[in-house]
């Protein structure tokens, strides 16, 4: 089958959160025998230079990332195309000439499927729905739902418009019924996306994100005598910000007093000068996403954090995490997907008073923290990369065969 992958960001091997989850997927489906192109935004020569995805390609195509537009720009773009600003400015907004090579692509290729990778890219399905085949699948894979997540961050006290809202959700809910399949990480996702349209219930389905769990496995050598907290994220990402602001606020205070030799990590993409203001000799935030270095952190640390409040989808970091044998406490947000057995394979709770404590426990019961190390680990293997792959390959063989 000839497949067609559009992502918001170049899936290279050396990246961390969502884009590895597509670099997996394209990778397994090639050995499955899938022909596969990439047309993808470049914001890096290091995008341009990366060879991680060719020997599992057809054909890469990328498109260079256009600077970022004036309010007046965006204005002018909102009017010609009928979409709101969102889809039009920031990370994997509407680019012209990526339009046009999607175009030429299809006029001068069949695909099987095409599937836009994180919902921002499903504009170009929707924009092209009078041109693409109807014997070609389209799919939207939603890492995240745009609308519950402004309405999140409304929740947190954001000043957000109801109708800037509305506009949001009517063109996003267009773009999901102009397409044959809906596709989200998570089981909670779903069940979102069809209380916000009941009419789509029948075209959503669940392929869960994966995890390589060949190179994310528990060190061969691990001291037990440090107490290393970690946080690991992409910080482009503003849920991933304000996780740590979460950490920082309500639980690091008593941790650092009940656990004098604990120090914390927050390591990823780009943090921002408010994460960085943070830094002591006992919080350390860095830039970190290198595939290799991200393993690294992990076996360096003891507990793994998630006090994730915003955004949705399946958080690819907690399964490495998990793979590499770290004890988890997590928000019931962030743990989404994974319907671990709580307090045995990972602690969960959304009371920073107990997310406290069982930071605390894990830290000073070393025998405690062992066990959930290699709960944890059998855990992650139910979420092997290759599982997903096969997933999304029977929704894909499973349309074509109704047709």
């Amino acid at each position: 089958m000839n497949l067609l992958v559009i992502p918001k960001v170049f899936p290279r091997q050396s990246v961390i959160g969502g884009p590895i989850l597509i670099h997996h997927r394209i990778k397994n489906l090639s050995k499955m025998g899938y022909r596969i192109t990439v047309l993808a935004p470049a914001s890096s020569d290091e995008e341009h230079t990366d060879r991680s995805l060719d020997a599992y390609c057809q054909d890469i195509v990328l498109i260079d990332s256009p600077r970022g537009r004036t309010p007046r720009q965006v204005k002018e773009l909102e009017a010609t195309l009928n979409r709101p600003p969102f889809f039009l400015s920031g990370d994997g907004g509407y680019n012209p000439q990526l339009d046009e090579a999607f175009r030429s692509l299809l006029a001068g290729n069949f695909y099987d499927a095409i599937i836009a990778e994180y919902s921002m890219m499903g504009q170009y399905l929707e924009g092209a729905k009078d041109i693409i085949p109807r014997d070609t699948m389209t799919i939207i894979s939603v890492h995240e739902c745009y609308t519950q997540a402004f309405r999140q961050r409304v929740s947190k006290g954001e000043d957000i418009s109801e109708q800037a809202i509305e506009k949001l959700y009517d063109y996003e809910f267009r773009m999901y019924r102009s397409v044959d399949m809906v596709l989200s990480l998570t089981r909670e996702d779903m069940e979102v996306l069809i209380r916000l349209a009941p009419d789509l219930k029948g075209k959503i389905g669940v392929v869960h994100h994966g995890v390589d769990t060949t190179f994310y496995r528990r060190p061969v050598e691990k001291s037990w005598n440090s107490k290393n907290i970690l946080f690991l994220g992409n910080f482009q990402h503003y849920p991933n910000v304000n996780a740590v602001q979460n950490f920082m606020k309500h639980c690091w205070e008593r941790i650092s007093k009940e656990v004098p030799d604990a120090i914390f990590y927050a390591i990823g993409f780009a943090p921002p000068p408010e994460l960085l203001a943070l830094r002591s000799n006992r919080i350390i935030v860095r830039e970190g996403g290198a595939h290799s270095n991200v393993r690294d952190a992990y076996w360096k640390s003891d507990v793994f954090v998630a006090p994730v409040e915003l955004g949705g989808g399946f958080r690819g970091k907690m399964l490495e995490a998990m793979a590499c044998g770290l004890p988890i406490v997590s928000t019931r947000l962030a743990a989404f997907g994974i319907d671990p057995v709580i307090g045995e394979e990972m602690f969960v709770t959304d009371d920073y008073n107990e997310f406290t404590g069982y930071v605390i426990r894990l830290l000073k019961d070393i025998r405690l923290r062992k066990n959930m190390s290699a709960l944890a680990r059998a855990l992650s293997e139910r979420f092997d990369h290759k599982n997903a792959a096969k997933k999304l390959d029977q929704v894909i063989q499973a349309y074509h065969r109704k047709q």
